[in-house]
């Protein structure tokens, strides 16, 4: 019988020796195909790592969080400031604002003279109606500076994106009518105050960046009050001028101001008899600014 014979028993051997040397030929080929694979696989990476090296991505600009988009506009309202300025003892500064009008007629007559420069800051509106008294102006050696356009308070401080655009409006109406870049300004109602508390910084770094110069005050004639007369022009600045040996007076030359036309001739000589000598304000000129108040 075959079965539990010798020869069945040798031949059951020789086939578990066969399937054994099959089975270890199949696993080797598979080995030996999935290795093949790696190796490809290995070489893709290699070869993506090298290339990513040679030509590495440029890294994205970083987006500043600060940037001001009201610094790109009016890309000509710019001035050269002076690289030092100067302050000179025993000089006072005439400085006019709100005209041109027949006030400021008077007083270019009046100043021509006393043969003494004086600074004007014109109003932009009321320079649309005067453009031969802002050449006068120029002409005969005065200073012309922007006082805004509207004047208006609450819409020229309303951001400083509107107050650029009051600004840059006289800036060319002035350059349109005299061929001047005038480079200084005076804020309405100075440079702090009530209406610009949230932006005022922001304001004057703007102007600051765009190189002109401003000028607040430090002694008034006080024509600016509605009881005001001739004498109260005079005494105002007489008393805001005592004790100062550099003075920035601040008066105005709209229409109604008869009395200021009407002091002038009496403001000249008390500064004379002190000593004092007259000039217009440039942008070389050190300015007297308001200190800084923290509103919030």
């Amino acid at each position: 019988m075959y079965f539990g014979s010798v020869r069945f028993f040798k031949h059951f051997i020789i086939a578990i020796i066969i399937l054994l040397i099959c089975g270890l030929t199949v696993s080797t080929i598979c080995l030996a195909v999935m290795n093949g694979n790696y190796r490809d696989q290995i070489a893709e990476i290699q070869s993506g790592i090298v290339l990513a090296q040679a030509n590495p991505k440029e890294e994205e600009e970083p987006q500043n969080s600060l940037s001001i988009e009201y610094q790109a506009l009016y890309p000509d309202l710019y001035a050269k400031p002076e690289k030092a300025t100067k302050s000179v003892a025993g000089t006072v500064y005439l400085t006019f604002d709100d005209g041109p009008s027949g006030r400021t007629l008077e007083i270019l007559d009046i100043l021509k003279k006393e043969n003494i420069k004086a600074t004007f800051f014109i109003i932009g509106k009321e320079g649309e109606k005067e453009p031969e008294i802002m050449r006068r102006i120029v002409a005969e050696g005065h200073t012309l500076g922007i006082h805004t356009y509207s004047h208006v308070y609450t819409s020229v401080y309303d951001s400083v994106e509107s107050y650029l655009e009051d600004f840059n409006r006289t800036y060319e109406l002035i350059y349109e009518a005299t061929g001047l870049k005038t480079e200084i300004f005076r804020f309405p109602g100075g440079s702090i105050n009530k209406y610009n508390a949230l932006f005022y910084e922001e304001i004057i770094a703007e102007m600051t960046r765009r190189g002109f110069t401003y000028y607040d005050w430090n002694s008034s004639n006080g024509d600016a009050a509605s009881n005001a007369t001739a004498a109260s022009v005079y005494n105002n600045t007489i008393r805001s001028s005592e004790k100062k040996d550099r003075i920035i007076l601040l008066m105005h030359d709209s229409a109604a101001k008869y009395y200021t036309v009407a002091a002038l001739p009496g403001i000249i000589e008390y500064y004379k008899s002190r000593g004092m000598q007259f000039e217009a304000l440039t942008n070389d000129v050190s300015p007297i600014a308001f200190n800084y108040i923290n509103y919030e």
